[in-house]
């Protein structure tokens, strides 16, 4: 199955820094629906996806827009900005642990 719309619905999603539970609560829709539709085994409807583009703060033109790469999600920027994302609004203290973990996992794969 095709699923470029499954793929600009994560892409925009984790562009938001939304997880997948925060934006089906917030479009209406149920959360394993949302990974259903994001993994391609399901089609939404229009009313569905109209739900989740409002949900992203978006216009139909910026969740279509032709210059975004979804298929590269692949790649160092798209892993870094998810991380960022997830990190960005943690207290100090979590954000040092965090730091720590990364610095543990770094020094392990080198």
């Amino acid at each position: 199955m095709n699923n470029k719309v499954g793929e600009r619905i994560r892409y925009h999603r984790l562009q938001c820094g939304m997880s997948q539970e925060t934006l089906a609560l917030t479009a209406g829709i149920n959360t394993a629906f949302l990974g259903h539709l994001e993994r391609g085994l399901k089609s939404p409807t229009i009313t569905t996806l109209d739900k989740i583009v409002e949900a992203l703060g978006l216009s139909y033109s910026e969740f279509f827009d032709d210059r975004i790469n979804t298929a590269d999600t692949e790649s160092r920027k798209f892993y870094t900005d998810m991380i960022f994302n997830c990190i960005k609004r943690l207290p100090d203290e979590k954000l040092k642990a965090v730091a720590e973990i990364i610095m543990k996992i770094t020094d392990i794969t080198e």
